[in-house]
């Protein structure tokens, strides 16, 4: 629950262009994930699987049914034995973004949904600039699939001007965008939800984005009145998406009890993450978007 709206209506849906010396330094970012997965086509990742590709890994014996195409001769003619020459198959990645449109993102200055589209663009420009392949999502009460995989830094612009033009909704449901989100049987890869998590047991949503070889990362965005209230006095709380107000005299007792929530839900989903080797931080709206994408992502997202 927000104490209102705080931004201007067009001020939640205006994107501001990245500067060059921002985008330079996106360039220079080699976006590796922690894991390796099996994708489509041959991209920038290494992958344990072994197979054809440029890099020679290793041998092993010749085996019936082997492509003898790949049988080393000149080890044979030293050791007259078969044997066969072994690759690292080098695999791309699949970024998939699911950012949150619920009308609780409409707040704060800076605005969140504002700063999460932002962090979303930065995200699919180092990606689509390294070869991978990137898929879009916002929800609300329901998943809405914005960009389906797409790859190549020449596609950036209309991914860009696509998540320019998103509005904030209504109420939100975590439980059934994810559960949208899975049906698709998505390829393996990186999946970063972006979203202020105020919603009720935000952490048994996510549940079905593990166990299917995914990295998943947590990125909660909050706005600045929100992870630390400087609002005292009589006041009345709109709940952004449900419209139901409440009178609160925002004393100490209050501000600590508020403090207390915050802080368990920022515990919940940091153990969420431990416990399914995820990924969680948080980043308030305020937050240098260089600073996060090249300090505190890159240590998660990049080798």
């Amino acid at each position: 629950m927000s104490g209102g709206d705080e931004s201007a209506p067009d001020e939640a849906n205006t994107l501001t262009s990245f500067d060059a010396s921002f985008m330079a330094k996106l360039e220079k970012l080699d976006y590796l994930a922690k894991k390796m997965f099996r994708g489509k086509l041959r991209g920038e990742k290494r992958s344990r699987k072994l197979g054809q590709s440029v890099e020679f890994h290793d041998f092993r014996p010749y085996m019936p049914g082997d492509d003898i195409r790949r049988i080393d001769w000149n080890l044979y003619a030293r050791l007259e034995k078969y044997f066969i020459k072994l690759f690292v198959e080098e695999e791309d990645l699949t970024l998939y973004l699911i950012v949150d449109s619920s009308a609780s993102m409409n707040f704060g200055e800076p605005n969140k949904f504002v700063f999460a589209r932002r962090l979303a663009a930065a995200l699919s420009y180092i990606a689509l600039s390294n070869l991978e392949r990137v898929q879009v999502a916002v929800f609300d009460d329901r998943l809405n699939i914005i960009q389906r995989p797409t790859r190549g830094r020449s596609k950036f612009l209309r991914l860009f001007e696509i998540l320019a033009a998103r509005q904030t909704g209504g109420a939100s449901s975590l439980v059934t965008s994810i559960a949208q989100f899975v049906a698709q049987k998505p390829l393996p890869g990186v999946t970063i939800v972006l979203s202020d998590f105020l919603f009720e047991n935000p952490t048994q949503a996510l549940s079905g984005l593990v166990g299917r070889g995914n990295q998943v990362m947590l990125i909660q965005t909050l706005s600045p009145v929100e992870i630390k209230p400087d609002l005292t006095g009589d006041l009345e709380l709109v709940d952004s998406e449900s419209g139901r107000t409440m009178n609160v005299s925002m004393g100490s007792g209050v501000f600590r009890r508020y403090l207390r929530n915050l802080e368990a839900l920022k515990s919940e989903l940091a153990g969420w993450a431990r416990k399914t080797s995820s990924d969680y931080i948080l980043v308030p709206t305020d937050a240098d978007l260089v600073d996060i994408v090249l300090r505190d992502l890159r240590g998660v997202l990049v080798r």
